[in-house]
């Protein structure tokens, strides 16, 4: 029988190389067995060799040798006779990970093969799932955690693979190709001092993939050290004094190197952008004003403004006509342009010698319209929406007169439908359970604003958990409002109350607040002491403002609260006192959230009251003992704020010294005792 000395796992050929002993020199012939879900047999052939030889077998795997347990046993034919025993199985085993893992890893594969990839989970964990390119493939069993997956045609150029897990995660594995040219190489300065060189890096690289950027020199025998660029762009620092550059882009991996060469005169590829862009819109003009940044002194400035409007796009001439003055930040020149801005027609835009600066200026609205909504749900298919809107006029334009208001909604979809409001600032439609799209804008001589869009989500049937919150007015009397950010909001929030608070009407008022941002402060002038406000925060999402949270308080609260309502008749012994009393603590009315009840007991013959505190506001019964029988005494009960007790509910009682039932019991028995006896002697005779 064949003794196995070794088994070894070349894993970069996927091989398994087995070597054996030969104790028999009359065998020529072995049998091999590979085990791993089924077994695979293969015969080899050897010369007679001399006892206590060495022979060397090797298989190769179609399935990387990572992905699971590889057992190999042999066993010998002398002569086509009977075989001998099988060896002992001799495994090499498969590794065990603690997350996900893909398999081949790390290799460079051929493109056009036939691969067989393979997710290896973790004990407990089962894959779900695995796809080539975004496409699942039917998942192949190895074992009762592997599983694989066999891609015929290897494509290289976009070539990524993942598995998924119940854990869940998800494993993505990348391939590595041969680098490709980089594309349309080009670079450009801002302020003469930074050249940004950007490109097209063509297929997709891998982490082994590195990208390198000289900067050659081509009137100095030297060249700048590599700088080591992202995928698609570089940036570097242009050389004082030098105009002509070549740069190359050099892309190298295990399988190879590409680059790309671009030669540029830096003062042809001068593109300076605009900074603190401000523009202050009038009716028939607009003050514009930017900065430009970089020494740019040797250059003819010219520029060109293009004004986008709904029906006609018109350009304004504002070249070295307006004021040009020179102001130094920090090390960096810059330039500080005012120009004055009267649109007119202008025929096509010529560029001569000198440098062209284009400005894209999207001026405001004359009006701006920022809308809310109130939605009361009248029936299980039917609700009801009060649209409110206010407007902004920006600019000189104060004074243009709003012709009227067109509001469009479209429901699921659907067919829109118009509505014209004049001299108000809101409007009620009606509409389904599905989600609906509006849009308000304001009607002008001259045209119409933007239009401002608002999306009515469709009903939550599964009455979706809200956070209510019990909070504090700040100490200026206002209110600071704080809640989590959600990971669905897209647009920003909107926070809404009344302006009343609980009071009639109630004169909606709302504040946004913009993606990123979860608080907001509102000032005392909104709000008067004593009043019950809640605020309801909304987040926006793609469906429309979603009710995240809702916040109750007071911007300062007051005890002048309603008097509690004692329950007569009152339980009494000669020693205690049982109060019981009705009052509404969660009364929306109240001018203070209620913390509880404060009863006062004073004894009229003495000058020293105590008190007694009731901290549930739920509770509302309060025995009070130790009283001495035969006195008077005053009770005073009293609801309780955060800044003390409201009025008072009084009563006097009398304490008597109440007699037991045993004693009345006893007394006339005691009497008849007595009797009997006296009259026992005449009772005798």
């Amino acid at each position: 029988c064949p003794i196995i000395s070794e088994l070894r796992a070349n894993v970069a050929k996927q091989t398994l190389e087995l070597r054996w002993l030969v104790n028999d020199t009359a065998v020529d012939t072995y049998e091999i067995q590979v085990g791993r879900t089924e077994n695979f047999t293969t015969n080899v052939s050897s010369s007679t060799v001399s006892s206590d030889s060495v022979l060397t077998w090797s298989w190769v795997s179609t399935l990387p040798l990572q992905c699971a347990d590889h057992s190999v046993r042999i066993r010998s034919f002398c002569n086509h006779s009977n075989p001998s025993d099988w060896t002992q199985w001799k495994t090499n085993y498969g590794e065990v990970w603690k997350h996900t893992t893909m398999f081949p890893k790390q290799q460079v594969l051929k493109e056009g093969s036939t691969i067989l990839f393979c997710c290896v989970p973790p004990r407990g964990v089962h894959i779900t799932n695995m796809a080539f390119n975004s496409t699942s493939y039917p998942l192949i069993n190895i074992t009762h955690r592997v599983r694989a997956i066999n891609v015929h045609n290897l494509n290289i150029t976009q070539a990524s693979v993942g598995c998924v897990d119940l854990g869940p995660q998800k494993t993505r594995w990348t391939n590595t190709i041969s680098p490709q040219r980089p594309e349309n190489l080009t670079c450009s300065t801002e302020d003469l001092r930074a050249i940004t060189c950007t490109w097209t890096p063509g297929r997709p690289h891998d982490d082994n993939t590195q990208l390198h950027f000289p900067l050659l020199c081509l009137y100095r025998n030297s060249s700048q050290r590599p700088i080591k660029c992202g995928e698609s762009s570089c940036r570097l620092q242009a050389v004082p004094g030098l105009e002509h550059y070549q740069v190359s882009v050099v892309v190298r991996n295990q399988l190879g190197e590409e680059r790309q060469r671009y030669s540029f005169n830096i003062t042809d590829r001068v593109f300076p952008v605009p900074v603190d862009v401000r523009v202050s819109p009038g009716v028939d003009k607009a003050d514009v004003s930017w900065v430009l940044r970089g020494n740019l002194s040797g250059l003819g400035i010219f520029c060109q403004v293009t004004a986008d409007q709904v029906k006609s796009r018109r350009q304004a001439w504002c070249a070295v006509l307006g004021k040009r003055t020179k102001r130094e930040s920090g090390r960096n020149p810059c330039f500080l342009l005012h120009v004055s801005l009267v649109i007119v027609e202008w025929s096509s835009w010529v560029i001569g010698g000198f440098l062209s600066l284009f400005l894209l200026l999207y001026a405001d609205p004359l009006v701006t319209l920022d809308v809310w909504r109130r939605i009361v749900e009248l029936s299980h298919d039917r609700r009801k929406v009060t649209l409110l809107w206010t407007s902004q006029i920006s600019g000189s334009a104060s004074t243009v007169r709003i012709q009227y208001y067109q509001v469009l909604w479209s429901q699921n979809g659907g067919q829109w439908i118009q509505q014209r409001v004049r001299e108000q600032t809101q409007t009620e439609i009606a509409i389904g359970p599905g989600q609906c799209d509006i849009i308000i804008q304001a009607v002008i001589r001259t045209g119409s604003s933007l239009p401002a869009h608002i999306t009515i989500p469709p009903v939550e049937r599964d009455g979706s958990h809200r956070i209510v919150m019990l909070m504090a007015g700040s100490a200026d009397g206002g209110f600071h409002l704080l809640w989590e950010e959600q990971e669905d909001v897209t647009c920003g929030y909107t926070v809404e109350w009344c302006a009343l608070g609980n009071g009639v009407p109630c004169n909606l008022q709302w504040r946004r607040v913009p993606v990123g941002k979860t608080w907001v402060s509102l000032r005392a002038g909104y709000f008067k002491p004593g009043r019950r406000y809640n605020f309801d925060i909304y987040g926006c999402t793609d469906e429309g403002d979603k009710l995240l949270a809702i916040c109750t308080g007071y911007s300062q609260e007051l005890n002048n609260v309603s008097l509690p309502y004692l329950i007569e008749p009152i339980i009494m012994s000669s020693t205690s006192v049982t109060l019981d009393w009705d009052y509404d603590e969660n009364n929306p009315s109240n001018p203070g959230f209620i913390t509880g009840y404060l009863v006062t007991v004073h004894k009229v013959s003495s000058t020293g009251p105590f008190n007694k505190t009731v901290a549930d506001p739920h509770n509302k019964s309060l025995t009070i003992v130790g009283l001495q029988d035969n006195q008077e005494y005053t009770f005073h009960l009293s609801a309780l704020t955060k800044v003390g007790p409201g009025p008072r509910t009084t009563v006097t009682y009398f304490m008597l010294c109440l007699v037991t039932d045993s004693t009345l019991l006893a007394t006339p028995l005691f009497l008849l005792l007595g009797l009997f006896i006296l009259l026992w002697p005449f009772c005798k005779k």
